[in-house]
């Protein structure tokens, strides 16, 4: 909600002791001219007479008509405007009275007008479960646009059909793509009128998540054509299917604003708890005009709304995502929140102002969505939260692998500074970064689509390569070894395999890599196929390891690493299909493509030989620290001559991501220290 500051119009308070809102009734004049009037009801009063919602894009303020309300000019948006002609065009619309957010909250400047906003906000959850409906307006038909929601109708008559052809697929049943979709799902340019329907901004703005999960009905309306929130449920499992059969049908972009509505929908029907910062996790590229909307929008969907507490448009975006940090880190006794400045963070380059601290997660900052956007949102971290598939959900008394480095018996130590500028807690310093392997990440525009822009994050040689890392943990004093044996070589494989993998089997990050012989062989293969037939690789990997194939662990290089290192005899990893990414999560090219490239990790090993991934933007020198009270490592770097650290973000590192740490803190080894976060 933003204030518009549009017009003198002046707004009847609403009684704040009760649940009050306006609601909008249009007729048009005997000039034929837009008029209409507002009253106002309180949702607990039985004589509240049935509304509908409406669910649109304010987008620019602009407001070229006023229409008449209750006898006075009202000036009302343009994207608005529209709709408001369609309800008195349409007998069975312009019979009801209907809730519109930019007519019935006073957007007019002022105190008066901020606390009306601030508490309409806190009840709109509220304001759609009472309606009769809400349509989803997607502007005024033409052709393409009726045509792409008559298609959707066709693709969700189809759902059964393309569920038994994919399964079909996942066992090696293969035909021809134009007779497995019909002719009814093969012509072009239907396909090319729905992909400009799914990337109207409708889909990625954050006020229209809620307002598409919570109504009882949704329907949505381009022109004169609907579809029901039902159907195009089915239509979107029907065109995953398609995409799978040929995924050149529909721009990614396209199909994924309304899969990830898709998805909250399932969690949100089923009344499994959502969290709040997996959710903006997960909805990353969303837009709102007002920044502080990022968070408020959701607030009624998220088990944890306490957290960002009733809406204050009075305080700046700083002040509220700082503020969000502050109350995550004492309601939860835990840091893990900060892990989230790896994607979501601001740069002295970037035009998103002003500065937060390092500590704080930028919320205005867009990135590609994904649904595990943190190591910290692992399925096991109830109080992070990722929107994975309902069925990976896991049953009360299950037991599920969660990563837990900082974790300590003593109570969490922490504090603010009042203007939330400055965090203190305690931490354990671990090693420096040293070497750092290469990564190219391909970049989005700002409509999501991959626009082929690529940023190269070069390989830093590592400097300390007179020792290798110990024989084994529990070997901790035992001489560091300079020759590379295809024991030391295998031990190294099984280190980097596991990092890439973030020692986790599945995508979700519940689930650890059983501790076994040649665990990492189906990395060794992709390595040694990399070196030899380049050609048989998919160039995801094969990308990959042209930029890492001589980092250094030690004195030898990845390449000299994985020639070194044991293969089993059966040599059974040649039947890996080098080329194929999408068979099943659980392989390895599948985690390593959620690693490298919707992560955008890569590969680090320290002064000690430690090895992990960091975050793209992490530096030689940098400190790898574990906090108390964070469950995973963090990449922190000295701010000049400033008393304290900046985060860069979160860490995978090897070895320590259990509360091995504690163990050397207890031997004398390490110390727990004072650290200050800017």
């Amino acid at each position: 909600m933003v204030v518009g500051g549009l017009s003198d119009y002046s707004y009847t308070p609403l009684d704040t002791s009760k649940p009050s809102i306006r609601l909008l009734r249009l007729q048009r004049d005997e000039q034929g001219s837009i008029s209409g009037w507002l009253e106002i009801f309180s949702l607990e009063d039985p004589k509240c007479p049935v509304f509908s919602n409406l669910s649109y894009v304010w987008g620019s303020k602009v407001y070229s008509h006023s229409i008449l309300i209750n006898g006075r000019p009202f000036p009302v948006l343009n994207s608005l405007h529209p709709f408001l002609e369609t309800i008195c065009d349409d007998q069975n619309l312009k019979q009801g009275w209907w809730w519109i957010d930019s007519i019935c909250i006073n957007q007019n400047a002022g105190s008066v007008a901020e606390l009306e906003r601030n508490t309409q906000v806190a009840m709109m959850r509220r304001v759609y479960e009472k309606s009769e409906k809400t349509i989803g307006w997607l502007g005024l038909g033409d052709d393409e646009g009726e045509q792409a929601i008559l298609f959707l109708k066709v693709l969700a008559t189809h759902k059964k059909r393309l569920d038994l052809l994919y399964q079909k697929r996942l066992v090696g049943e293969k035909g021809d793509k134009e007779e497995e979709l019909g002719n009814d799902l093969s012509d072009r340019s239907k396909w090319g009128a729905l992909e400009k329907l799914l990337l109207r901004p409708w889909w990625t703005r954050v006020w229209t998540l809620q307002e598409y999960l919570v109504p009882r009905k949704f329907v949505f309306q381009c022109g004169n054509e609907r579809i029901d929130r039902r159907k195009l449920t089915q239509a979107m499992s029907a065109i995953s299917s398609c995409r799978r059969i040929d995924e050149t049908l529909l721009a990614h972009k396209a199909f994924q604003a309304p899969w990830i509505r898709r998805r909250v929908l399932q969690w949100y029907q089923r009344g499994a708890p959502i969290q709040l910062i997996g959710l903006m996790g997960y909805i990353s590229d969303y837009k709102a005009s007002d920044p502080r909307d990022r968070i408020y929008s959701v607030l009624g969907l998220v088990a944890d709304r306490a957290l960002a507490g009733i809406p204050r448009y009075q305080d700046s975006s700083v002040k509220v995502y700082s503020s969000l940090v502050k109350s995550f880190v004492e309601s939860h006794q835990s840091l893990d929140i900060i892990c989230f400045v790896d994607r979501f963070h601001g740069s002295e380059h970037s035009d998103v102002q002003p500065m937060l601290p390092s500590w704080v997660p930028d919320w205005r900052v867009k990135v590609q969505p994904w649904m595990v956007p943190a190591i910290a949102a692992q399925s096991g971290a109830k109080h992070v939260g990722s929107l994975r598939p309902l069925q990976f959900l896991y049953p009360e008394g299950r037991s599920h692998d969660i990563f837990t480095a900082g974790k300590s018996k003593a109570p969490l130590t922490y504090s603010f500074s009042t203007d939330l500028q400055k965090m203190t807690c305690q931490g354990i310093f671990v090693d420096l970064v040293d070497g750092i392997g290469g990564l190219k990440v391909v970049y989005t525009d700002e409509d999501g689509k991959d626009d082929g822009v690529a940023e190269v994050y070069p390989g830093v040689e590592s400097t300390t390569i007179h020792r290798t890392f110990k024989a084994s943990s529990a070997n901790a004093n035992s001489a560091y070894r300079t020759e590379l044996d295809s024991q030391l070589a295998s031990r190294y494989m099984d280190h980097i395999f596991r990092s890439l993998m973030l020692n986790r089997q599945d995508r979700y990050l519940g689930e650890d890599i059983p501790a076994k012989d040649f665990s990492y062989q189906e990395f060794q293969a992709f390595c040694l196929e990399a070196m030899e037939t380049p050609v048989n690789v998919h160039p995801l990997f094969l990308d990959w390891f042209e930029h890492n194939r001589s980092l250094r662990i030690g004195c030898h290089s990845l390449e000299q690493i994985c020639k070194a290192a044991q293969s089993p005899e059966s040599k059974s990893f040649t039947n890996v299909d080098f080329m194929d990414i999408s068979t099943h999560e659980k392989v390895f090219l599948s985690r390593f493509r959620d690693t490298t490239k919707w992560m955008a990790r890569r590969l680090m090993t320290t002064n000690r030989k430690l090895i992990g991934m960091v975050p793209c933007r992490a530096r030689k020198g940098d400190q790898v620290w574990i906090l108390l009270g964070c469950s995973i490592p963090l990449i922190l770097r000295k701010w000049g001559n400033r008393d304290g650290y900046q985060v860069i973000g979160e860490c995978y590192l090897h070895g320590y991501m259990n509360g091995e740490i504690q163990d050397e803190v207890t031997n004398g080894v390490r110390r727990v220290e004072e650290i200050c976060l800017l």
